[in-house]
């Protein structure tokens, strides 16, 4: 039986990937956008150029990190122990990133953000739930 805690979890991750496909397809968009609307005051620009391909590559970065926290929330749903060691890696990592704009830019939106990452990586850590995936992974089919 799946644990609530490791649903949310998976949930969440899924919500994330939602944002970071919207993100990236917004930018893909506006960046052939912002190329063309340049076609359009100069002919042949390489501005045009570098707009449109930092576009594409951020806006396929975004969709490409969209489609691993996608899997990574197929396999939390589905207590594959690899998905819940990535999920604890991805939290850490997040975790830092807003430990860097809570010195940055102090708000209660960082310090709320830090704390739920937090509350992830030690619920992902507990024996309880390190038990639960690890009983999937001995009754996996070999």
């Amino acid at each position: 039986m799946r644990p609530m805690g490791v649903s949310l979890i998976a949930v969440f991750t899924w919500i994330r990937a939602a944002f970071y496909a919207v993100v990236g397809l917004a930018i893909l968009g506006i960046g052939h956008f912002s190329g063309y609307m340049m076609s359009k005051m100069a002919s042949e620009s390489m501005m045009e150029t570098w707009i449109v391909r930092l576009g594409k590559v951020l806006g396929l970065g975004s969709l490409l990190i969209a489609l691993v926290y996608i899997v990574v929330g197929l396999g939390l749903w589905g207590l594959k122990n690899w998905a819940r060691v990535t999920a604890i890696a991805f939290v850490v990592f997040w975790f830092f990133v807003g430990l860097i704009g809570l010195v940055h830019f102090p708000s209660p939106w960082h310090i709320i953000r830090a704390a739920i990452q937090i509350g992830i990586a030690v619920y992902l850590m507990l024996p309880d739930v390190k038990r639960v995936f690890n009983q999937a992974l001995t009754r996996a089919p070999a």
